[in-house]
């Protein structure tokens, strides 16, 4: 069964989600990258990545993800443009990472509509046909000599200008409706370790309580086996030491 302070965490991270940001990836390749994303989405409440992914980098890297690729879904999209233009038509607007003359500046957004944040390839950019269906250019200032930042750090600084905005509107730290939790703990699958939608249904008041805990990063931690005593070794063996 879920200890309480794990029934905390998850009820807080699940009512904070965010499902109207999406954040999608146009070719980035390097797997390093989009584990990155998929870590910095997971921190500001965003749960959902799309990709349109080279052949050969269908894969995250545990060690950088740190198990967010258990809470951010991550989903590559053969018709990404088509993909794209559906989520248009349900009322998502577009911004694309390209300095173009009509570029703005990323915080002149306003981050509280539904958006889906395109970040480019690590050489090429955004493709032109994203470009094309873009409703916004955006770019993110620089006073120095190198003027790039590598994709997942530009994502990172993006999505924390999103959770600035959404938090100063309200829209964190509140409790979501009832078919919202029940989706969220379908996604997470978090049925198989004990919870119950009740368990998750309000937001939690206060800090976590004390207790030990079990997780890190929202993973589970093994539990630590109790050592056992191991004879001194005798004065002809050999050891380590």
């Amino acid at each position: 069964m879920p200890s309480p302070r794990r029934i905390h965490r998850l009820a807080s991270s699940l009512h904070n989600r965010q499902t109207d940001i999406i954040i999608a990836l146009d070719g980035v390749h390097d797997p390093h990258n989009v584990s990155a994303v998929l870590r910095s989405a997971d921190a500001v409440g965003v749960d959902r990545v799309i990709w349109r992914p080279d052949p050969d980098a269908k894969w995250v890297n545990p060690e950088v993800t740190r198990g967010s690729e258990r809470w951010v879904a991550l989903e590559d999209f053969e018709d990404f443009l088509g993909q794209m233009r559906k989520f248009k038509q349900a009322g998502y607007r577009i911004a694309a990472t390209h300095l173009a003359r009509n570029a703005v500046d990323f915080r002149k957004v306003d981050w509280t509509k539904p958006w889906i944040v395109v970040m480019g390839n690590e050489h090429r950019g955004c493709s032109d046909e994203v470009l094309e269906i873009a409703d916004e250019n955006i770019f993110l200032p620089m006073v120095g000599l190198v003027q790039s930042l590598n994709v997942s750090v530009a994502t990172a600084v993006t999505l924390y200008e999103i959770q600035r905005q959404r938090e100063l509107a309200g829209m964190y730290n509140k409790t979501r409706p009832r078919d919202h939790v029940e989706y969220m703990m379908n996604r997470w699958q978090l049925g198989g370790e004990g919870f119950t939608v009740e368990q998750l249904l309000d937001f939690p008041d206060g800090p976590p309580p004390s207790g030990p805990d079990d997780h890190q990063d929202g993973r589970l931690i093994p539990r630590k086996r109790k050592k056992t005593a191991v004879p001194a070794p005798s004065s002809h063996e050999r050891t380590d030491e």
